[in-house]
């Protein structure tokens, strides 16, 4: 086939053409004697650290980490070497063998997150580039998300809606529980996951609730001077029952033009949030678990709209938009409670994102529905032992878009029914990991509909060598045919569209193909408990990692209301690098490093500059994180960020360093108040993050947040 199909049914080698009509339908040791002289040293260490001649955003690092390692070691003093506070670890190895990686809602709390975006900007693996809401992107390992499997309480996020819009998404991160970020292969992550997944799974009542609690309600407050916005939020939960609970939670946020480092005003930042959420949960009735919650999420504002989220213009025309998403789940869940081998969940879920431009009288909407229903046994066979997951799910997503109120152009489905197996295999030392997936997956293009069937393997390996040390290889396929295109512009297609007619692309007069990713992981752990005292747990990581992505969909034409008259695969995109990780704990003080090298290259091993939806790059990132618990009722943190700058090729970005400190409260004599101070950028540094696009003239990001929030619990 030269130029996609041309007859009304045409094959190619797994992949089937057909016309269809869319019209009709991360320690320091100090030896010490009396506690007293570690405070003499403390206070030297601040006395001496502000007198050097160092410039000031060298002398903190150093100043608040020795602080914090010392004051540990003095807390351990005073406390002995039996007590233990419990404190919420930050995990860094993964279950099994997957690498997977916990983002600490402890973290989310104390630094005050209030986006998406806030959940992850303290980690090297992610970046979240763009400046302003309605342009903000995420990318992992260099890859953006877009290529990413991301649910929330197991509900697929759907696709791109406009060319120019971010589509990170919003949510409340203060109803999280857990989150989970996968960036190696798996079976079990679901569709389309080229670049591995991201897991958001929300609190049930009975999470806010004492053990002898019946009913309950958190109301919060805030401000944070960046954007001058005002944050409150009010959550009622209530026990229905010995197994039930029901909570109901509400959320709005005003925020203005946030202010850069220096005190400029990013043109068309301002906007709203609100957020409505409610949850029924059943749990563990002799075996059985029910879920079932409905969540509306809006944000609203004068943002830019044609090249929103391009290089900065601060006179741009704003016009005012409206980006909803409306989400039903029901999770059900049956652990048997005399057999290892029924651990059944089903998940349904519907989810509507919609992008409305009320200016124009425009609207995109994105409607997915589906569902996964999987089994986990664990089996112990011979000298061996099992955890095998098997499991179905199925997805579908309709975009349409409308002018004035009418449809125009096409509405474009793309459906995928997948089957999939895990297994992971303890024998001793030994771990061991494999599984497939098979998709059966459906896409219209314009009038014609692609489709096919690919088998996607993986296989893993963990070896524990001893004294604490691990090694461990995997690889992974995946496979995906919904392209990287948005959704208004392929309403926009023409109705017979050429395909793999792009001259200079690989794929010029080749079959069209879905698209691919071939990732490779291998690395080193380590763990250890009473490393440096009795105490204390270390833990370490070092993965290195190769994604290939071939036969990304794109599409010719589209921009600047021109339509799209073709598609074609484009020419591989490679993520590769290697990220470290390390964690200490040691009573009340926790400290974690981590550090990611990432490069995102093309076909010819050149970096990529910022391309939409697919990828792009920035220099090595450090971040170090400190949290002591000074008091039960009192916790510091300090954050260090550490971007490097990347000069190489087109690509000449500046590099950041950013420090952040945090502190919560609650009064002994009001235990139900808790009240929170995070500053973010200390020093109000001037700075855009490399993966926003405009190079010298990005977009820049906020300066100096000082965020205060006040939380009391009924």
């Amino acid at each position: 086939m030269q130029s996609g199909p041309s007859t009304p049914q045409s094959h190619s080698s797994g992949h089937t053409f057909h016309f269809r009509d869319k019209s009709f339908t991360k320690p320091i040791f100090f030896p010490h004697g009396p506690g007293d002289s570690i405070l003499h040293q403390m206070i030297n260490i601040l006395i001496n650290a502000f007198h050097e001649k160092t410039p000031m955003t060298l002398k903190l690092p150093a100043a608040v980490s020795t602080l914090l390692c010392m004051t540990a070691s003095l807390a351990a003093q005073a406390e002995g070497n039996v007590t233990q506070v419990d404190m919420q670890p930050i995990s860094i190895e993964g279950s099994h063998i997957d690498n997977t990686q916990i983002i600490p809602t402890e973290q989310m709390t104390r630094n005050l997150a209030a986006s998406v975006a806030d959940v992850f900007r303290d980690q090297s693996a992610i970046t979240i580039g763009g400046g302003s809401h309605n342009a903000q992107r995420l990318y992992l390992r260099g890859i953006d998300a877009s290529n990413l499997n991301i649910t929330i309480d197991g509900a697929i996020q759907g696709r791109s809606l406009f060319q120019h819009h971010g589509g990170i998404g919003s949510l409340d991160p203060y109803l999280l529980k857990r989150v989970e970020v996968l960036a190696g292969p798996g079976a079990d992550r679901g569709a389309g996951a080229l670049g591995g997944a991201i897991r958001f799974e929300t609190v049930d009542a009975q999470d806010l609730l004492s053990p002898d609690q019946q009913s309950g309600a958190t109301i919060r407050a805030g401000y944070y001077t960046a954007d001058r916005s005002d944050h409150g939020a009010a959550t009622a939960y209530t026990r229905l029952g010995s197994h039930s609970g029901l909570m109901a939670h509400i959320k709005g946020v005003n925020r203005e033009d946030y202010e850069t480092g220096g005190g400029d005003r990013v043109h068309g930042s301002a906007g709203r949030d609100r957020h409505y959420f409610i949850k029924f949960s059943l749990l563990e009735n002799e075996g059985h678990s029910l879920r079932l919650s409905a969540e509306r999420s809006r944000n609203s504002g004068l943002y830019r709209w044609a090249a929103g989220d391009g290089a900065y213009d601060p006179d741009a025309p704003l016009e005012y938009q409206i980006n909803d998403r409306d989400t039903y789940i029901v999770n059900y869940r049956y652990h048997a409670l005399h057999t290892p081998l029924v651990n059944l969940s089903l998940n349904l879920f519907n989810n509507e994102n919609t992008l409305n431009n009320q200016t124009r009288n425009n609207e995109t909407t994105s409607t997915g529905k589906g569902f996964e229903l999987r089994n986990n046994a664990v089996i112990d066979w011979i000298s061996s032992t099992h955890n095998l997951v098997t499991g179905i799910d199925y997805y579908t997503e309709d975009g349409e878009i409308y002018n004035n109120g009418e449809r125009q152009g096409h509405r474009n489905n793309l459906n995928n029914l997948g089957l999939f197996i895990q297994d992971h295999v303890y024998i001793g030392r030994l771990t061991l990991s494999g599984g497939a997936r098979f998709d059966r997956y459906e896409t219209d293009y314009g009038r014609i509909a692609i489709s096919g069937n690919e088998i996607s393997p993986n296989a893993g390996i963990e070896v524990n060598i001893g004294k604490g040390w691990s090694t461990f290889a995997n690889y992974g396929e995946a496979v995906r045919s919904t392209g990287v295109i948005p959704i208004g512009w392929l309403a926009s297609a023409v109705d017979t569209p050429t395909f793999n007619a792009q001259t200079g692309k690989r794929s010029f007069g080749r079959s069209f193909r879905p698209e691919s990713s071939q990732q490779k992981e291998a690395g080193f752990r380590y763990q250890a408990r009473g490393l440096f005292h009795d105490a204390d747990r270390f833990d370490a990581s070092l993965t290195y990692f190769h994604n290939d992505i071939d036969n990304l969909i794109v599409q010719i034409g589209g921009s600047r209301g021109q339509p799209v008259t073709g598609f074609y695969n484009d020419d591989r995109v490679t993520s590769k690098g290697w990220e470290a990780r390390t964690s200490w704990q040691s009573g009340r003080y926790q400290t974690t490093l981590s550090y990611l090298h990432a490069k995102t290259v093309d076909q010819n091993g050149d970096r990529i500059t910022t391309i939409r939806r697919v990828g792009s790059n920035t220099g090595d990132r450090l971040v170090w994180d400190h949290v002591w618990r000074i008091e039960k009722n009192m916790t510091m943190g300090y954050t260090l960020v550490a971007q490097a700058g990347l000069e190489d090729g087109e690509i000449d970005r500046s590099g950041h360093t950013l420090h952040h400190v945090q502190a919560q409260w609650q009064p002994a004599r009001i235990p139900a108040l808790s009240l929170s101070l995070a500053v973010r950028n200390l020093f109000d540094r001037r700075y855009s993050e490399q993966t926003t696009i405009g190079d010298d003239g990005a977009t820049l990001e906020p300066g100096r947040d000082i965020r205060m929030m006040a939380r009391y619990q009924f």
